[in-house]
């Protein structure tokens, strides 16, 4: 299952921000990191693998594309998404 949305944060910033979900101090499921690039990083968990890939908008019109791929869908996904919302919205 793929979840595309868009980001006005750096790719950088979405991919710190999706690590600090994965593996900071108030994370909500356990997980290690698989693979890490400048443009993505991969997650397994216990219920699967999950990839986060964070680049410019091709068209330039919505800063940084956000693809988020699972095997099976998980529900650990929309919440993925609201905490980047959320620290999008950070001052």
């Amino acid at each position: 299952m793929t979840t595309e949305t868009a980001s006005a944060l750096a790719p950088a910033a979405v991919l710190a921000a999706t690590r600090e979900f994965f593996l900071g101090d108030d994370r909500m499921v356990d997980a290690w990191v698989d693979t890490e690039s400048d443009t993505h990083i991969a997650f397994c968990t216990f219920r699967g693998n999950l990839a986060v890939a964070a680049f410019p908008d091709p068209e330039g019109h919505d800063g940084t594309r956000v693809r988020v791929t699972t095997l099976r869908e998980e529900g650990i996904v929309p919440r993925l998404l609201a905490h980047l919302a959320l620290a999008n919205a950070r001052p």
